[in-house]
């Protein structure tokens, strides 16, 4: 490969509220487009990136996917699919064709409507169940046979339930066995050698006192693969929250670099909480998906309380007991959205005052389902209709991975093999 061959991205407005073109690799015989017809015309002041993503999240209806050479893709730890949906996405910016080849989560929800949406057959399995065996040990039977069901993988993306090693775990924080599930993925890379290797976590996962992490890196590294690992903010990729994970990036193809990919991709100006969900200001669908939670009575005072005062922050003398003292460390509780900054990190409480900044910022309650998936940047095409339990949305959305990040990192990767 020249150096003209290099990945890039890049975007150019043509026919200004028509569409966007975006310039996403150039060969030396030209460049590979990606087109986006644009249901609205973009705002004066915004650039032609801006526009893209602003007008990506808005789309009703899924772009059609390239149908070039094959990726063939495993999903662990699945969810609803936001990993997925970044490296179908990367995939089709490249000409290259999505096809996932296993998809696996324990919830029924996630499984149903992963495959709805990415148009896989998932399975709804414990991962200790299918890779039951140990790293540096022979495979067992049960590793046989997926190995021999999933064949040649050249792209695995995992994020393993980061709930053990959460901060806003206050009850088995880095010590909890669901942070050991991390090292199935270091299994499966063992066992099955994807070419390319992204796993997402929350930034704790470098503190749990199992190693899990640093057990998983040396398996992988030992396997000659080339690694990177750090942490990085997604409102630098265009995420409209300051969500920080901790990613790693492996390769038997080249050599993966977490701060140039980093740089090559960070947007121009940080996307703020207002710019995802201001057209969805007064939704008139009544849908569980348009809808938000319904509150206390007390909790509607201090709702009411920050919009009538026009504040963000909830007075200490509001807050339950627990948050009366001034040295209390939940400021962002019970807070309101402050709609020219990048949201916090959303979490599946956001249809709670009491478990973030979640307070809509210019209305009378916090956010709805659809709201927070713009947030995370799941697109209006995105269908979570097949859940009807208000929980298990919020857990669906709170805990997916923006697809931002496996896109650009799926471009990388995939843009060299």
């Amino acid at each position: 490969m020249s150096a003209e061959d290099g990945p890039l991205l890049s975007y150019t407005l043509r026919n200004a509220g028509k569409h966007v073109q975006r310039i996403v690799r150039q060969h030396s015989n030209g460049p590979v487009l990606s087109r986006l017809v644009l249901p609205c015309i973009p705002k004066l002041d915004s650039d032609a990136e801006d526009s893209f993503d602003y007008s990506y999240l808005r789309l009703k209806n899924a772009p059609s996917r390239a149908k070039g050479k094959p990726v063939r893709i495993v999903d662990l730890f699945c969810g609803c699919g936001g990993l997925s949906l970044g490296a179908s996405e990367a995939c089709s910016a490249l000409g290259l064709s999505f096809t996932p080849v296993m998809a696996v989560d324990i919830s029924p929800s996630c499984v149903e409507v992963y495959d709805s949406n990415l148009g896989a057959s998932s399975l709804k399995q414990d991962i200790r169940k299918l890779l039951d065996g140990h790293v540096n040990h022979a495979p067992t039977g049960n590793e046989r046979q997926v190995m021999m069901s999933v064949g040649r993988v050249d792209l695995l993306v995992a994020g393993p339930p980061c709930q053990g090693n959460s901060d806003l775990n206050n009850y088995t924080r880095r010590n909890d066995a669901r942070n050991s599930l991390y090292v199935s993925v270091a299994r499966f890379v063992e066992l099955v050698r994807p070419n390319h290797v992204l796993i997402e976590n929350v930034p704790a996962v470098r503190r749990g006192k199992e190693g899990a992490l640093r057990t998983s890196l040396d398996v992988i590294e030992d396997l000659g693969y080339q690694i990177d690992s750090g942490v990085v903010n997604l409102s630098e990729l265009g995420v409209p929250q300051r969500r920080k994970r901790h990613i790693v990036a492996a390769s038997l193809r080249t050599t993966p670099s977490i701060s140039d990919t980093m740089a090559k991709y960070k947007v121009s100006s940080r996307r703020s909480a207002w710019w995802a969900i201001a057209d969805l200001e007064h939704a008139k669908s009544i849908s569980l998906f348009n809808t938000p939670a319904k509150h206390t009575k007390q909790n509607m005072k201090r709702i009411g309380y920050l919009h009538r005062h026009n504040v963000y922050d909830l007075p200490n003398r509001l807050r339950p007991p627990c948050q009366k003292q001034e040295s209390h460390t939940y400021k962002s509780m019970y807070g309101r959205i402050k709609r020219d900054e990048p949201i916090q990190t959303v979490t599946s409480g956001y249809g709670s005052p009491g478990q973030g900044r979640f307070v809509h910022p210019t209305q009378l309650r916090t956010l709805t389902p659809h709201e927070a998936a713009r947030l995370q940047f799941f697109p209006d095409f995105f269908d979570f209709s097949a859940v009807t339990r208000r929980t298990l949305l919020a857990d669906m959305i709170g805990n997916a991975a923006p697809m931002k990040l496996s896109f650009v990192f799926a471009l990388e990767m995939l843009g060299s093999r």
